[in-house]
Formats: structure tokens, C-alpha cells, sequence
């Protein structure tokens, strides 16, 4: 009779042990979801972040540009510099006037722009008296089908704007 319920004891403890196993492999489970989730989030900050720094760098380049040319800026060539990118003469290889040189600096600055961000353009609005803004647009997936209130009216929804101000 006591060998029975010893038999019976260990069978019970075997279920029960089973079930324990059974629980720590969901707990576990759900821990490495949570973690997965937080190493994608992460990517995704990082992205975002890499993708401000570089327009960053780009407003950089352009007010550089129109320190280094500040007689373009006198005669008003970058006063209205648009997203597109312009034809121009190669101004490393030729001598250039000062309106030449805006163009090729405009030139220069969109197709970097176009290479370093998804979809990047820039424009640049303003004066040598008032000051420019010097605006870095680029595509940003993880803005789920928002606008970016930096933008400029009619700009597409999905993309962020990074805009400096600058007086040369």
C-alpha cells in the first residue's frame, strides 16, 4: 500500500513539473517578444535620428557655401533656391562668375541632398537683409501618414522637414 502512494505521489509531482516547464517557456517567450520589439524601436530611433543629423550637416553645407560666395549673395542668387536641381557649369574645372557659382552650389547641395536622404531636396527663401531659411526635406516612413508642421504648405504627407534659419 505505501509503495502505491508513493507511486501515485511521484506521478502527480511529474504533471506538475511538466506545467511549470510549460509556464517558463511562455514567460520567457513573451520576454524575448518584448525585446524584439524593443531592439526594433530602437532601429527605428536611430534611423530617424541619423536621417536629422545628415540634413543637418546639409543646412550646414549650404549656408558654407553662400559664406564662402557672399557676393552671390549681395547680387541675390540664393534668395529663392527651389528642390529641383539645376543644369550648371562645373565650377572646379572652369572659372565662374558669382551667379554661376550660386547655381553650381545649388546644384551641388540637391544632388547631395537626393543622395544622402530618402527622397532628399532642399530649398532656401529669404534675403541678405532679413535672413534665409534654409529648409532640408526628406521621406520618413515612421511618420504613419502625418504631415510635419515644419513643412511648407502642400508639402506630401510622410515627409519630414528640418528648416534653419541663417543670416550671412
Amino acid at each position: 500500500m505505501n509503495r502505491r502512494v508513493s507511486l501515485l505521489n511521484q506521478v502527480s509531482y511529474r504533471g506538475f513539473s511538466l506545467l511549470e516547464v510549460l509556464v517558463t517557456i511562455l514567460v520567457v517567450s513573451f520576454g524575448l517578444l518584448g525585446m524584439a520589439a524593443l531592439v526594433v524601436s530602437g532601429v527605428r530611433s536611430n534611423n530617424v535620428a541619423y536621417y536629422r543629423s545628415v540634413a543637418s550637416k546639409q543646412t550646414e553645407d549650404i549656408a558654407d557655401r553662400m559664406r564662402a560666395n557672399i557676393a552671390g549673395v549681395a547680387a541675390g542668387a540664393y534668395d529663392a533656391l527651389t528642390e529641383n536641381i539645376p543644369s550648371s557649369v562645373d565650377c572646379m574645372a572652369s572659372v565662374c562668375s558669382e551667379l554661376q557659382i550660386a547655381t553650381y552650389d545649388h546644384a551641388q547641395w540637391n544632388s547631395a541632398n537626393s543622395l544622402l536622404l530618402p527622397e532628399g531636396r532642399g530649398s532656401v527663401i529669404g534675403n541678405l537683409a532679413a535672413g534665409y531659411a534654409i529648409t532640408v526635406m526628406w521621406t520618413e516612413k515612421e511618420m504613419n501618414n502625418e504631415a510635419d508642421p515644419n513643412c511648407p504648405g502642400g508639402t506630401a504627407i510622410n515627409t519630414r522637414c528640418f528648416v534653419t534659419r541663417f543670416a550671412p
